[in-house]
């Protein structure tokens, strides 16, 4: 192996660790704007201080380094050593399949990983640090332990193993991800009627009572796994359709006439 391929592997980590950086940062400030416009009140009345806040931007930095070296990794091994399951030439379809199943496999892979890290033998060790946040707020979205990280976050190491994807997609994919899981923690029903239950697709609501309640509400992309293990907590669809629907109200009708 050559020293460039070697030099390579820090290039990309850095390179991954810079663009999860600036849209960590970017979406946070732009959702924070968009709550302060928001006429709805927060899905919790109760707000995190600051100096809460401040340990969760701190902590997310650190985890995000964790992500871009697993990525990074995976992305290095894909490329440089030819190892994993080789993409198709890409086309429209096909990329919207590889799309499809990577979010697939990796709401299956988190919700799972979720639910290990909340078992008694875990919990305390491994996820209690993120759940010190029990109003969720933008920046504790990566608030985790780098052994949390490790459970949560690894197939983003192991992805290019699973299913042909090419590293562009799978990048775009974690970005997503990246955005979606921020909206998801920013406190405010942002998910609108596309995650109206009993659609697939989960709502601010969804991760906000995972919150609020603890062991209910596992998955990250869509509600399946928890309607089909019976973790979806019972409340959840009235009061995502009642937190959607006060959205929808107040943007028809702001001056509340």
């Amino acid at each position: 192996m050559s020293g460039w391929n070697l030099l390579s592997l820090p290039m990309t980590i850095a390179a991954t660790y810079a663009a999860l950086l600036a849209a960590y940062f970017a979406t946070c400030l732009i959702v924070i704007r968009l709550n302060g416009r928001k006429a709805a009140p927060k899905i919790q009345p109760r707000r995190e201080t600051a100096a809460q806040m401040r340990r969760d931007r701190r902590q997310s930095i650190k985890s995000l380094a964790g992500i871009s070296a697993m990525f990074g990794c995976g992305h290095w091994a894909y490329e440089t050593l030819g190892l994993g399951i080789p993409a198709a030439v890409p086309t429209v379809p096909g990329i919207a399949l590889s799309v499809i199943a990577s979010m697939f496999i990796f709401d299956t892979w988190f919700y799972w990983m979720h639910r290990l890290i909340h078992s008694r033998w875990l919990y305390r060790k491994v996820h209690l640090w993120h759940h010190l946040t029990v109003t969720p707020e933008v920046w504790s979205n990566n608030s985790d332990l780098l052994v949390d990280t490790l459970f949560l976050q690894s197939y983003w190491l192991v992805a290019h193993f699973l299913i042909p994807i090419s590293p562009t997609v799978l990048f775009a994919h974690k970005l997503y991800d990246q955005v979606t899981g921020i909206v998801g923690h920013s406190g405010y029903e942002h998910a609108g009627k596309i995650a109206w239950p009993p659609s697939p697709f989960v709502s601010v609501t969804h991760h906000d009572q995972h919150h609020q309640f603890g062991r209910c509400n596992y998955a990250t992309h869509f509600t399946f796994w928890d309607r089909l293990m019976g973790t979806l907590h019972p409340s959840h669809d009235s009061e995502a359709k009642r937190n959607i629907a006060r959205v929808s109200r107040v943007r028809a009708d702001p001056a509340g006439s």
